[in-house]
């Protein structure tokens, strides 16, 4: 959390918390602008979202069946807070802030602030890029990297707040923060069936866009193409499955029905619900997770910044544990390529999406820009903005007061 965030967030002439910025963005939908254009480029932006969302909401960081073992270690890096979860001895998972949060560096390096995570060989904190899943073995006892996640007192760090939803891993960072079950609601009874099967993760891929992570969420639900999925299943049905506008909504999903030869095509895979047979349903849970539930598999996309206009997409292929990995191996192969493409090509859209951002009211004074930002026509992209606007407007209580100056007084 920002160390002096009553010092304001300022950057392109705007007040980033003045509440009349945002009040074209809530307007309704249909009427309602996007949302400013620092929004997807400014890194003091980038700032105000950590303080708002990145340590305020149950953010998913990976798969529970990553950890498998007593001592595994998830890191992810949550804004600008370096946390990892860890598999205890009886199989609880423990979340904590990294021993070294600066690095160990007497003053955080100028090229650790430029908004633009690093990838530093010396230790892993809120400013450097996250390692993969680090094994048990691999921080044993006096190891380097034990060291800089552990430390010799692992007891010692200051816990962060976890919860499991299905085969997810969510983390909060505030230690006043209600129960995911609030922030699932939405989605926890709808979802029960599927993720009341046992399902197996049977592959893990890391890709990055040139994009804000907020136009790769909307490009998820909007711009992907994928094969055997045909328009939405009727307007009444994907009205329905919307939550209601004078709500703060928690997800935005898109409803779809499968072509015909889409059984045949993946035979060999078990089938996860008969609920879903026959459909396919994209779902964005807020902040950063995107669902893909299949009739046959589930696909999880965990969105990580990894700079203003970057994004680290984090994504998961599940299938029911009943498959027998040999006879499915031929469809597997074919389902991964079908997703990388579908992916790629919503990527692009984003990217697409970030250079007119980046190139909005180049010519323009900051207020006569924001005032003539476009409509915001897309209703998962209306729902999102309803939730961001939500939490950067929400004000919140701080407990310590650092000061000013490393040595005050001086």
């Amino acid at each position: 959390m920002n160390l002096h965030p009553e010092l304001g967030y300022f950057d392109e002439g705007l007040d980033l918390v003045e509440p009349k910025l945002y009040a074209a963005a809530q307007k309704p939908f249909g009427r309602a602008q996007t949302l400013p254009p620092a929004a997807y480029r400014s890194k003091i932006f980038a700032d105000l979202e950590d303080e708002k969302i990145w340590t305020r909401s149950w953010v998913c960081i990976g798969a529970e069946q990553q950890i498998p073992d007593p001592g595994d270690l998830l890191p992810f890096t949550l804004g600008h807070h370096g946390i990892h979860v860890e598999r205890q001895a009886d199989g609880r998972l423990v979340a904590r802030f990294n021993k070294a949060q600066h690095g160990g560096c007497r003053a955080i390096p100028a090229q650790c602030q430029t908004g633009v995570k690093t990838k530093c060989s010396f230790t892993s904190c809120g400013y450097s890029r996250d390692r993969d899943v680090i094994h048990a073995s691999e921080v044993s006892e006096g190891s380097r990297l034990a060291g800089q996640y552990l430390g010799d007192r692992p007891e010692r760090l200051l816990p962060a707040n976890v919860e499991v939803w299905g085969p997810f891993v969510f983390v909060n960072l505030d230690p006043e923060c209600e129960p995911l079950a609030k922030q699932i609601k939405g989605l926890a009874k709808q979802l029960a069936p599927i993720f009341g099967a046992d399902l197996r993760m049977i592959s893990e891929r890391r890709s990055e866009s040139d994009c804000n992570w907020k136009l790769a969420g909307r490009a998820y639900l909007e711009n992907l193409i994928f094969p055997f999925v045909v328009e939405p299943r009727s307007k009444s049905a994907a009205k329905a499955a919307k939550p209601a506008r004078a709500e703060i909504p928690s997800h935005a999903e898109r409803l779809y029905d499968l072509s015909g030869d889409y059984g045949a095509r993946y035979a060999s895979l078990p089938t996860l619900s008969k609920a879903g047979k026959g459909s396919a349903q994209l779902c964005w849970l807020f902040p950063n997770l995107l669902l893909a539930f299949m009739p046959d598999h589930v696909l999880s996309v965990v969105l990580q910044p990894t700079a203003t206009t970057m994004t680290l997409q984090r994504t998961i292929l599940f299938v029911d544990q009943s498959a027998k990995m040999n006879s499915i191996a031929a469809d597997l192969a074919e389902l991964n390529g079908a997703w990388l493409e579908a992916l790629a090509g919503s990527a692009a859209e984003a990217e697409l999406r970030q250079t007119e951002f980046d190139a909005w009211g180049s010519s323009l004074r900051p207020d006569t820009a924001v005032k003539r930002l476009p409509k915001e026509d897309s209703p998962c992209g209306y729902d999102f903005q309803k939730y961001l606007v939500e939490c950067i407007l929400a004000e919140h209580e701080y407990y310590w007061a650092a000061p000013l100056y490393s040595q005050p007084g001086r």
